[in-house]
């Protein structure tokens, strides 16, 4: 009997240590990756709680790469704030604008495969798309639009559709019909998020199938990337990350509209585990994928036709090229942000996946790439969200302290009114005269304060604004609504009440 007891004891501990890794909701729970020297690994998580801390992330996930293998991986804070859920190497993240690299695979798929080439006009394949420049149509290529040269605007982003159908690709692209461009193709880089949607209902035209569909079967199932989603579903809450933005110093929850049409320019959904699996795709390393490696290799050669980016910074097929050949792409939607960056030579990847809207995720993996290069971190970008947050702030609390006098004196006005200290006077058609012409001025007011966005930002307007900016941003808008028309209300109040 005590044999049995043992046996069953020891099966027991067995079975447990097996299923430890599985979590109660049946999914593998990710394993934290260590090979970095003890030195490495304090400079890099020095950097990484700083600039959460400063950034106020609510999670992060950290992958790092060198030649074919993980050397480290690592979830830090919360996937879900208000559950204290911890961020693995399994957590969903959206991937912003490192999205589009996924995009320009697929097309330069196609170009390999004989069905499109670079060089086609665009409305080959889009024969409804006509775009002007000085007022005349001018065709579009696909490698202008590959490599951000076709003088689309960078407000367009404005223009694309909160839709979560079937159609929502091309009702994006239709957004474009017409649309003025700012410059003449093909001579100067403009970055315009839209150009990638372009590029992804071209490869539905092309294929006869979904963007998403194609996708999968092209490109990420070749490339086993198994925890790498073109739309966000019940399959995979689970392991999804609560998204986040500013507001009022601190993150908060945000569920950001949904742009199934920027799909395949900013919202492809993939994991730490899989950025692993990507970045050594990308570096030449992974020699077990099936995937073409001339077409990985085409899509990290600048387009120097053009003047650079930045300092000495190209652009290519959904990546940018810094000096030194390093390989880099960040990007920021309403509540989600990402930083990828690689190097050919040094066969070195970082990938950064955040649950907030912020510029120090890209410190952050600017930062771990120094220190692995040994360098001295010296990047420091400002949070322009956090600022923005802080501004706002700012001006609702002016605005709430000029609320408060304007009331006091309004309803310092209605007592005097009440009491019969004060009487309405008015004088025939000079009244309503000065009635119609303020109230005229409050309406263009009104309006002014309305077209400020666009005025000011190339045509953006306060519902983008809203979307992408903190939520203090919405609340200060509406403040200075209120306290203009209270202004107003005591104008109109001082003009018409007089006493006898």
């Amino acid at each position: 009997m005590k044999n049995v007891f043992i046996k069953i004891t020891l099966l027991f501990i067995t079975v447990t240590m097996l299923m430890s890794p599985v979590m109660g909701n049946g999914v593998v729970k990710a394993q934290e990756i260590n090979y970095l020297t003890e030195t490495e690994e304090k400079q890099i998580e020095k950097v990484i709680t700083e600039n959460m801390s400063k950034g106020n992330i609510p999670g992060l996930s950290i992958t790092i790469v060198k030649d074919d293998k993980t050397v480290y991986q690592k979830g830090f804070g919360y996937s879900n704030l208000d559950e204290e859920k911890p961020v693995t190497s399994q957590s969903l993240f959206e991937l912003a604008s490192n999205s589009k690299a996924f995009t320009a695979l697929a097309i330069l798929s196609l170009v390999k495969s004989g069905q499109i080439e670079l060089n086609d006009n665009v409305n080959k394949y889009i024969p409804w798309l006509k775009v002007k420049y000085k007022g005349k149509e001018i065709p579009i290529t696909i490698e202008q639009t590959l490599h951000q040269t076709t003088g689309i605007p960078s407000s367009t982003i404005n223009m694309i559709p909160v839709s979560n159908e079937d159609s929502a690709l091309e009702e994006t692209v239709r957004s474009l019909i017409g649309i003025e461009l700012d410059s003449e193709p093909g001579k100067m880089f403009q970055y315009a998020t839209i150009n990638y949607d372009v590029l992804g209902l071209i490869i539905e035209q092309v294929t006869g199938e979904t963007y998403e569909y194609y996708m999968e079967e092209t490109i990420l199932k070749p490339m086993e990337l198994n925890n790498t989603y073109l739309i966000r579903n019940e399959e995979i809450n689970n392991q999804m990350t609560n998204g986040y933005k500013m507001g009022f110093l601190k993150p908060q929850r945000y569920e950001a509209p949904i742009y199934r049409g920027n799909t395949p320019a900013g919202y492809i959904i993939s994991s730490g585990e899989d950025m692993a699996k990507w970045l050594k795709i990308q570096m030449g390393t992974m020699n077990e994928v099936d995937f073409d490696k001339e077409i990985i290799k085409k899509t990290h050669k600048a387009y120097r036709a053009v003047d650079a980016a930045g300092d000495e910074v190209f652009y290519a097929g959904g990546w940018f090229l810094e000096p030194n050949e390093q390989v880099t792409h960040d990007g920021m939607n309403p509540n989600y942000s990402s930083y990828v960056t690689f190097s050919n030579k040094e066969k070195i990847g970082v990938a950064v996946l955040g649950n907030l809207s912020s510029n120090q995720v890209q410190n952050i993996g600017a930062g771990i790439n120094e220190i692995l290069q040994g360098g001295v971190v010296s990047n420091d970008i400002e949070d322009s969200n956090q600022y923005i947050d802080k501004l706002a702030l700012g001006i609702i609390l002016v605005l709430s302290i000029l609320m408060l006098v304007v009331l006091i004196f309004i309803i310092r006005f209605l007592i005097k009114i009440y009491r019969k200290q004060l009487y309405f006077k008015f004088n025939g058609l000079k009244s309503i005269l000065k009635l119609t012409l303020s109230l005229l001025f409050m309406l263009g007011l009104s309006y002014f304060i309305y077209l400020i966005p666009s005025l000011l930002l190339n045509g953006y307007s306060w519902k983008t604004m809203f979307v992408w900016s903190p939520i203090s941003v919405q609340v200060a808008l509406y403040s200075l609504y209120i306290i203009v028309w209270l202004i107003y209300l005591f104008f109109i109040l001082k003009i018409h009440f007089k006493k006898e």
